[in-house]
C-alpha cells in the first residue's frame, strides 16, 4: 500500500514517492541538490603507551606543535584517524595518525604507533577511519 497526500485545492491525490521525486528534481534544477554527505567522526577513548609522545597540528612529523604536552601512559579522547607520514619506533611503524584532545584540552594529532591495540601500518581499532571512499570526514585539519 502506497501512501498518499490529499491536496486541498482540488481533492485529488498524489503518491507521496511522486511528490517527493518532483520535488528532488525541482532542487537538482535549481542546483539547490546536497552533494554526497560525510558523517562527522565520533570517537572514544585510546591509551597513549609511549613516552613523551609530542601532539602535531596535523598528521604529519613537519607540522607544528598543537600542544606543548608531551603525553606519557595517558588515556586519551580519539576523533578519528587517517594516513599521514610514517612514523617509525623500534619494531613499530604506521602512517596512521590518529586526532585526539590532550588532557589540556588540545585538539591535535599524534602517530598511532603510539596508540594502543594497533598494528604495524594498521588503524587503531574501535576509532573512525578517513578514507577517500568512507563517510568519515575529519573535521579538523
Amino acid at each position: 500500500m502506497t501512501s498518499k497526500i490529499t491536496t486541498r485545492s482540488s481533492g485529488s491525490r498524489l503518491p507521496v514517492r511522486a511528490l517527493l521525486a518532483a520535488l528532488l528534481g525541482m532542487a537538482a534544477l535549481l542546483g539547490v541538490a546536497p552533494g554526497p554527505a560525510r558523517a562527522a567522526a565520533s570517537g572514544g577513548t585510546v591509551h597513549i603507551w609511549g613516552s613523551q609522545v609530542r601532539v602535531r597540528q596535523c598528521a604529519s612529523t613537519t607540522c607544528g606543535l598543537a600542544s606543548s604536552e608531551r603525553l606519557t601512559n595517558v588515556s586519551v579522547y580519539a576523533y578519528c584517524q587517517r594516513w599521514g607520514d610514517r612514523v617509525t619506533d623500534g619494531p613499530y611503524y604506521n602512517h596512521y595518525w590518529v586526532e585526539i584532545v590532550t588532557p589540556q584540552g588540545w585538539l591535535g594529532w599524534v602517530s598511532a604507533v603510539y596508540v594502543s591495540g594497533g598494528s604495524n601500518d594498521g588503524p587503531v581499532p574501535g576509532v573512525p577511519t578517513e578514507t577517500d571512499s568512507s563517510p568519515v570526514y575529519c573535521e579538523y585539519p
